[in-house]
């Protein structure tokens, strides 16, 4: 965690590739999120990623966000890492508790999609 980190307050976790494969083996213990638009999610995604909540709605509209349970753990992903970091974010102000930040999102993912 850096010094601006601390200043403002982050409160989620960044994973790496390997970090998010691992993740995966174990689904049954995360929810898995993409934050992308729904035209982006159709052309293409990782298979663990079966919600869709597009960042863009729910930023104007945070009770679309009441679908990711607080009790269980939550990884965010989206194009770039951008809307994810925002995303895990906004969890954290709503009492999430264990958020992790896919890094460099879909475009920094080495590992299978579906199309």
């Amino acid at each position: 965690m850096g010094l601006l980190d601390i200043i403002f307050g982050k409160h989620y976790t960044d994973v790496t590739n390997d970090e998010l494969k691992e993740m995966i083996k174990q689904k049954g213990k995360y929810q898995f999120v993409d934050v992308r638009t729904k035209q982006e999610y159709k052309h293409k995604r990782i298979k663990a990623f079966d919600k869709n909540i597009d960042f863009y709605k729910f930023s104007r509209n945070k009770t679309m966000l009441d679908r990711i349970s607080k009790e269980k753990p939550v990884v965010i992903i989206c194009q770039t890492g951008s809307r994810s970091r925002g995303t895990c974010n906004m969890l954290s102000n709503l009492g999430h508790t264990e958020i992790y930040n896919v890094k460099r999102g879909m475009v920094g993912w080495r590992g299978p999609i579906t199309k």
